[in-house]
């Protein structure tokens, strides 16, 4: 399949300038991406997940030998831990896992650039291909955004793209060393990050049952490579030996079951919006949306993104079915094509909009630009290359601009919290807020959060636990077997509970939402009769008069029960 595609009429594996464009693919990759984090001043940029990581990484920073592991991600803490103390010896962004896993991010980003140059290279024959396909996937607009950010995803998404970009090569001519490095590598890369097995590993197992060789020898190589895989995590596992929250059995690792029990879980067809959300913005515009009716702003941008993947799927399909006969093109078609499928099945279940949820399975857009721009440029090189060149640039110049609205918002929200706290002293004050947006995550990190503290919580003032938030969305989520009602009735519950304990309670901008409002942006994590009973209880057991604004955070109600609320 390469030489039929390549531009190079020989076919024939050059490599000449293959080390020098590596080096300059990382360090260009690894300096560009630090100088947009410098200028974007916004550590989590379009995710807050990435505050409650840095949270959870400071133990691995502080003291290693008693940080907890965390089964879903048991290797992830220790990495970041290290690189983050190695940050500190070199003086960036001293004692601030915050914005150093930033860092942690762009290193691995530019490290991914290189893997799809040589993985791309070997695919096309052709240099020029591969630079352009760097240019295409840097340029993507989850990718570029997870890679300036502090969410979490990044190091064990690169760890994965290199042992599929390993599998399609090698599983063309799989040896038993081969088919137990992929395993070991894939390995590593689930537990960084443990859902990232599911969509990529029946990728694998297919693609190795369509290697060479007689069935017997196919399904050998499949049961290797499981073994492999199993016995590579019961090594690790045991390697830690008594460290804080070890499993006690490699099953533990196997299924860590992480967010099958929230609310985040469950088909619905609100998620099929989502989807479309997700598999567009991936491309082009960068946003991470949990409200469905933004649809309707968003919907040239969807269409033009959306176009442009469906043209190159079906570009790359019928270039990959013309060379169905080749090992290596059913090999790439498998690795690539399986983990898409059964990954945006799996995100239609979870999260089908985050971008964390689509970085992995949507890694096949790159692989279908380049097959696509090889071929096409084997009859008009010269202006195939000029225009992908142009779109790839036009795309990362526009989402770089699409970036304006969050750039600075580090520095806004420090000011931000600044001002609330006079206004609303946080010894003597539970906040109510949406759960999803940059208040809480600004808060949780600034002011030393942790979920517990509200079982523990004793009578106000409490100097000691600055943070005390109650999210609309924490019902949906951590009690999705809640009816509506019982929903309603719990915050309702823990509402009246801390102004017992003789707390003010502020709420946001939330106060101020209509139902319609509020059935949106909890559209990803509960039902319309969920979200109306929340509402209703609100404003039946409460009212809520302006307390002050923000030109950041926006308005805040104080909240007191209503006279039929007592």
């Amino acid at each position: 399949m390469a030489a039929s595609l390549s531009v190079n009429p020989t076919g024939k594996v050059s490599s000449q300038g293959r080390r020098i464009d590596l080096l300059v693919i990382f360090i260009v990759g690894f300096a560009g991406l630090i100088a947009l984090i410098s200028w974007l001043d916004n550590a989590e940029g379009i995710t807050g997940n990435g505050v409650f990581k840095a949270i959870q990484a400071k133990p691995w920073i502080s003291n290693p030998a008693t940080a907890p592991l965390d089964p879903s991600n048991y290797l992830y803490f220790p990495f970041v831990g290290l690189f983050c103390r190695l940050l500190d010896l070199i003086g960036v962004f001293v004692a601030d896992p915050r914005r150093q896993l930033t860092i942690v991010n762009a290193f691995s980003a530019a490290l991914c650039l290189c893997i799809v140059y040589v993985l791309v290279r070997e695919i096309t024959r052709n240099r020029l291909v591969a630079w352009l396909a760097v240019l295409f996937h840097l340029a993507s607009a989850f990718f570029l955004n997870l890679a300036i950010s502090n969410e979490d995803i990044m190091p064990s998404y690169t760890l994965l793209f290199a042992s599929m970009a390993l599998a399609c090569v090698w599983f063309v001519q799989p040896t038993r060393l081969r088919v137990c490095l992929v395993a070991v590598l894939f390995t590593v890369a689930w537990l960084f990050e443990w859902r990232l097995m599911f969509p990529t590993l029946p990728a694998m197992l297919i693609a190795l049952a369509l290697g060479p060789g007689q069935a017997l020898q196919r399904l050998e190589r499949i049961a290797l490579f499981l073994a492999t895989m199993v016995a590579f995590a019961w090594i690790v596992m045991s390697l830690w030996g008594p460290q804080p929250n070890n499993v006690p059995s490699v099953i533990d690792l196997l299924w860590t079951g992480k967010g099958i029990a929230s609310g985040w879980s469950g088909f619905n067809l609100r998620k099929i919006g989502f989807l479309w959300i997700g598999l567009s913005e991936y491309l082009a515009g960068g946003s991470n949306i949990s409200e469905l009716d933004a649809i309707n702003r968003m919907m040239r941008e969807l269409i033009f993104a959306s176009t442009i993947i469906l043209v190159l799927a079906i570009g790359a399909l019928a270039i990959l079915w013309h060379y169905r006969q080749a090992l290596d093109a059913r090999i790439l078609a498998t690795i690539f094509g399986v983990t898409f499928g059964s990954g945006e099945f799996l995100n239609l279940y979870a999260q089908p909009q985050d971008p964390q949820m689509q970085i992995n399975v949507m890694s096949w857009l790159t692989i279908a630009w380049a097959l696509v721009v090889a071929s096409t440029a084997r009859h008009r090189p010269t202006i195939t290359f000029a225009m992908a060149a142009a779109f790839g640039l036009s795309l990362l110049f526009y989402n770089i601009w699409m970036m304006q609205t969050l750039r600075g918002v580090d520095t806004a929200w420090r000011l931000a919290l600044d001002r609330i706290e006079r206004e609303a002293d946080p010894a003597r004050t539970v906040f109510l807020l949406q759960g999803f947006e940059p208040t809480i995550s600004k808060m949780f990190y600034h002011w030393d959060g942790h979920w517990e503290y509200f079982a523990t919580l004793g009578p106000s003032p409490s100097p000691q636990t600055k943070f005390k938030v109650l999210a609309l969305v924490s019902g949906p989520v951590n009690r999705s077997s809640f009816s509506p009602k019982e929903l309603a009735e719990d915050l309702q519950r823990q509402i009246e509970k801390v102004m017992d304990l003789g707390y003010d309670v502020v709420a946001s901008d939330i106060w101020a939402w209509d139902l319609s409002r509020m059935e949106s942006s909890l559209s990803t994590v509960a039902d319309k009769e969920k979200t109306e009973a929340i509402y209703r209880m609100l404003h039946s057991k409460f009212t809520g008069t302006p307390a002050f604004s923000d030109p950041v955070a926006g308005p805040f109600f104080k909240i007191q029960r209503t006279s039929q609320g007592k």
